[in-house]
C-alpha cells in the first residue's frame, strides 16, 4: 500500500495528535513508577506512526525509540526530534538486547499482525524487557459488535480482531502473569444505567481494549509500587450487556402476560 495514502487514510479516520496525547495519559500511572528506580530508562514503541506516546515519555525523562513500517508516518516523528526507524517492528525487536527495556508498547499494531508474528511479538517482548518493565498493547475491542462488523474493515491493513481472551492467553503463554485489561472509550452510563437498550448491545461496549503486563523479577520496590494499578481493571464486557438485557426482556415479558392474563 502507497505510504502516502495510508497517512491520508490515518488523518481523516484516527484522532489528533492533541487527542490521542490526551488518551494515552491513562497509562501514566504504569509507567511513571519506573523512572524513580531508574536513570533514563529505555521506552520502546512499536508501530510508532506520529510519535504522540514517545513525545510524551521523553517529556517525562524516559529514553525513547521506535519503529514504524511507515515512511508517511514517520515524518511527523522526525520532525519532533524523536529516535526512530523505518522498519517491520517484529524484525526490528530482534535487534533490541534481552533486558534492556523498560517499557514496550504496541498501540493498534496486533491486529495488523498474522498469529505468527502476534506471539513472536510475546516471545521478543518477554525477552528484551527488564525485569519489572511494563508492556503495554491496545487494539480494537471485537466485544464491540459494531468495531467487529464494521469500524474494524475501514482499515485496509486491518488482518482480525483479536479477542480479549486470546490476548490474555498469550500473555500467560510468555510468562506474563501480572496483568491488567483496561477498557476504553465506553459508554459510562452503563455503570449505572439500568435500562439497556439494543443499542447498547452494538455500541455500548468499549472501542478498543489495552492488555498492561509486567515482567516478573527485579526490583522489590518496583513490583510493589505498580501493585495497585495492576489490580485496576475497568469496563462492561458484552456478557454483561447480554444479561441486562435478557433480564429488561424477561421484565416486559412478565408485565406483558400480566396484562393479558388480567384481559382474559
Amino acid at each position: 500500500m502507497n505510504d502516502n495514502f495510508y497517512a491520508f487514510f490515518e488523518s481523516i479516520n484516527y484522532a489528533s495528535e492533541e487527542q490521542v496525547e490526551e488518551n494515552r495519559t491513562i497509562y501514566l500511572p504504569y509507567v511513571e513508577p519506573i523512572l524513580k528506580y531508574f536513570n533514563s530508562p529505555l521506552a520502546f514503541d512499536v508501530g510508532c506512526g506520529r510519535g504522540e506516546w514517545l513525545h510524551m515519555l521523553r517529556k517525562l525523562g524516559f529514553k525513547t525509540q521506535g519503529v514504524d513500517i511507515n515512511s508517511g508516518m514517520l515524518k511527523s516523528a522526525l520532525n519532533k526530534g524523536l529516535d526512530v526507524y523505518l522498519d517491520d517492528g517484529i524484525n526490528y525487536l530482534h535487534k533490541l538486547e534481552s533486558n534492556s527495556v523498560s517499557v514496550l508498547t504496541a498501540f493498534h499494531v496486533l491486529e495488523h499482525l498474522h498469529f505468527k508474528d502476534i506471539q513472536e511479538f510475546f516471545f521478543q517482548s518477554q525477552r528484551i524487557l527488564m525485569p519489572g518493565g511494563i508492556l503495554i498493547v491496545e487494539t480494537p475491542n471485537p466485544e464491540n459488535l459494531h468495531v467487529a462488523t464494521t469500524n474494524f474493515y475501514l482499515d485496509p491493513t486491518h488482518i482480525r480482531p483479536i479477542p480479549i481472551l486470546q490476548m490474555i492467553t498469550l500473555c500467560k503463554a510468555n510468562n506474563f502473569n501480572i496483568y491488567s485489561i483496561i477498557r476504553l472509550q465506553e459508554d459510562k452510563t452503563l455503570y449505572y444505567r439500568e435500562d439497556i437498550y439494543l443499542k447498547d448491545l452494538f455500541y455500548g461496549v468499549s472501542k478498543d481494549y489495552a492488555l498492561i503486563a509486567q515482567k516478573e523479577g527485579g526490583n522489590t520496590d518496583l513490583l510493589n509500587a505498580l501493585k495497585l494499578p495492576m489490580k485496576y481493571e475497568t469496563g462492561i464486557g458484552i456478557d454483561e450487556i447480554l444479561k441486562r438485557l435478557d433480564a429488561k426482556i424477561d421484565k416486559l415479558l412478565k408485565i406483558e402476560n400480566s396484562i393479558m392474563d388480567k384481559d382474559k
